[in-house]
């Protein structure tokens, strides 16, 4: 599952560096330092580490269902896991080797969303029972249940230093959680249609929403105020990743696209016809030099930022 060098014309600023066929792949994510991507899908993990493309890679097969989403942890020294199989796996992860080192068994139904709180300490996990639970690292156990979404929850992040927690899904609606008093702050819209992702720009400044609706939304955290909206993709919206600047988002559709905005204005900056399915995860790398993209037609790209 090596990289290999493909070459692509359509990118102005963006260099494809090279391919990964995987099956299907439903969320990427890069480690905190850079070194790893990871990439889910199917019943297992790969993992790609260091240099790319050719980077040496070692697979995770801990779930006998579809895996739904993957986290790192804040010192990326832990990854977790959780699936189709109503599990979640919490994996240590040394150089090229990792182990399993706990497990959580849902109260029913998959397991869709994962998070790390900022600290490290707490991770939160949310899916088809409508509820998000927030696990303690420290002692192995249930820390607190936050009930309130009324359908399948299926994307979660930290905000404020961890002190609030937004989740949302199919009920359409992005809830606030603050975390000192245990319940939802704030609901963020209220839409009928699916919200299949969520992501927070640096600084936990502002939060992009978009889903179903063919809509991107962006928030502003402190007081849940609707900044800007705009129509992205034919068919809806299935990735958010913004740049570590903040300065751009990218976007992955139904329509195949990957396209790149400028948060400040809303202003297409790029579009990128590569894949041939629903574009289905995305990710840039923490020094924002690259950016990883995932989708349905089995295929995993890795761009070089020019």
């Amino acid at each position: 599952m090596n990289f290999q060098p493909i070459i692509i014309d359509n990118a102005r600023s963006l260099r494809c560096l090279g391919s990964a066929r995987f099956g299907w792949i439903s969320r990427l994510r890069w480690a905190p330092g850079g070194d790893k991507l990871a990439i889910c899908g199917g019943d297992d993990i790969a993992i790609y580490v260091n240099a790319f493309p050719g980077a040496p890679t070692f697979r995770l097969r801990g779930h006998s269902a579809p895996v739904k989403d993957i986290a790192f942890s804040p010192d990326g020294k832990l990854l977790a896991s959780c699936s189709a199989d109503m599990t979640i796996a919490l994996y240590a992860l040394a150089g090229d080797q990792a182990r399993i080192v706990n497990a959580w068994q849902a109260r029913s139904g998959s397991v869709e969303a994962l998070a790390f709180s900022p600290d490290g300490k707490l991770l939160a996990s949310a899916g088809a029972d409508c509820s998000v639970r927030l696990w303690s690292l420290k002692t192995g156990e249930a820390a607190a249940l936050l009930e309130g979404h009324t359908d399948e929850v299926t994307t979660l992040a930290f905000a404020d230093g961890g002190r609030h927690l937004f989740s949302a899904g199919r009920d359409g609606v992005v809830r606030r959680w603050s975390l000192v008093a245990g319940h939802a702050s704030a609901v963020l819209g209220s839409r009928e249609d699916w919200i299949r992702q969520i992501a927070l720009g640096p600084g936990s400044a502002v939060l992009a929403s978009a889903g179903k609706d063919t809509m991107i939304r962006l928030w502003r955290v402190e007081d849940g105020a609707e900044l800007l909206a705009w129509r992205a993709h034919e068919g809806g919206v299935d990735a958010l990743a913004f740049t570590p600047d903040g300065r751009l988002l990218a976007s992955g559709g139904r329509d195949h696209a990957i396209r790149i905005w400028d948060t400040d204005s809303a202003q297409e900056v790029m579009t990128l016809m590569t894949h041939k399915r629903p574009v289905l995860a995305l990710g840039f790398n923490p020094a924002g030099t690259m950016l990883a993209s995932g989708a349905g037609d089995n295929q995993a790209l890795l761009w070089a930022i020019e």
